[in-house]
């Protein structure tokens, strides 16, 4: 079986991005389709790379049942292009580099989260890295949205009864 492969991508890999995967593979979960995907987070940027995410990322992601503590942030290379059909940008600046970053035999889709969050009034989701613990609980609230209609695009673009483990 072939696993849907989508990354989540955001500038150092420390909160936004590994708070999306988190959601993303809890949701997979709770619908049972888990095994039909792989998800994974990464950044634009090296300068975080083997660290944890940012403490108050764990503190938002556990306040809503999320685990993120364990995982550890990295840079995009290459090889992601061809491991993942969807790579999902957190913010413009990041999906520019992402499009510009891409292989030239990519065939899968950059797109920012936001853009599958119905009814969504930014386009962004905006970086809490320099502001309160409420901008780390804001910046999850709009990545539950994006990864919630992601999902349903996902489903519909790739019915799972297609997809037997």
């Amino acid at each position: 079986m072939q696993r849907i492969g989508v990354l989540f991508v955001c500038l150092g890999n420390v909160c936004r991005s590994p708070s999306a995967q988190a959601v993303l593979e809890d949701r997979l979960e709770r619908r049972g389709l888990a095994a039909y995907f792989r998800v994974d987070s990464c950044g634009t940027a090296a300068f975080n790379a083997g660290k944890p995410p940012d403490p108050r990322a764990i503190t938002a992601a556990e306040s809503r049942g999320y685990r993120i503590a364990h995982q550890r942030a990295r840079q995009i290379d290459d090889a992601d292009f061809e491991r993942f059909r969807y790579i999902v940008a957190m913010d413009r600046s990041n999906l520019r580099t992402l499009q510009g970053w891409a292989t030239t035999d990519f065939a899968g889709e950059i797109r920012l989260l936001m853009h599958f969050a119905a009814g969504a009034a930014e386009v962004e989701v905006a970086d809490p890295y320099y502001g309160s613990a409420e901008a780390f609980d804001a910046a999850l609230s709009a990545i539950e949205g994006g990864v919630d209609g992601l999902l349903d695009h996902l489903c519909a673009r790739h019915p799972h009864d297609r997809h037997k483990p």
